[in-house]
């Protein structure tokens, strides 16, 4: 009687090592866009006549790489590759209204585009091209309690985006 429950025993064993060994070379991390460990990210060409957008870009883009941590940041000359980050234009419109047809809110859009570029020969990791971020903000509001956040967040819908492609190629 006890060979026959020791032989079960032994099977359920080897069966539970066999399922196991099958995920023995699984790996739940995200692989990176052409190997790479380091990026450097410098300011952002900017096509608007407003300043500061392509700096405050790259600034944000840099928090972003440094807080997900799969990708060091690095500056230019030690990088595997650059962030080329382009803002194309900048759009401000009405967004909900009153009775009376007065804005109430604005949808700020941010249009950019991105290139991750190999440093050592130009080639090209990945582009991104027709990203859209936005966000909303009050009319009546000054500009740094109203339209600097929205901004931001167009900023940050947009980083996002960048960070996952980046990060994540499968």
């Amino acid at each position: 009687m006890l060979t026959v429950f020791g032989g079960r025993r032994i099977r359920v064993q080897l069966l539970v090592v066999l399922l196991l060994s099958g995920c023995a070379h699984y790996s739940t991390s995200a692989g990176l866009v052409g190997g790479i460990k380091s990026v450097a990210i410098p300011t952002a060409e900017n096509e608007t006549s407003e300043v500061d957008v392509g700096q405050r870009l790259a600034d944000l883009s840099t928090d972003a790489f440094l807080a997900d941590g799969r990708l060091r940041v690095v500056d230019e000359e030690s990088a595997d590759a650059f962030l080329l980050l382009s803002i194309e234009r900048l759009e401000d419109e009405p967004f909900t209204f009153t009775a009376a047809e007065v804005t109430e809110q604005y949808r700020f859009r941010l249009f950019a585009s991105a290139r991750l570029e190999r440093s050592g020969d130009g080639s090209a990791l990945l582009e991104v091209e027709r990203l859209v971020g936005w966000g909303t903000y009050d009319a009546a509001l000054p500009d740094e309690e109203g339209r600097d956040p929205a901004v931001e967040a167009a900023m940050d819908m947009i980083i996002e985006e960048i960070v996952d492609r980046t990060t994540a190629s499968w």
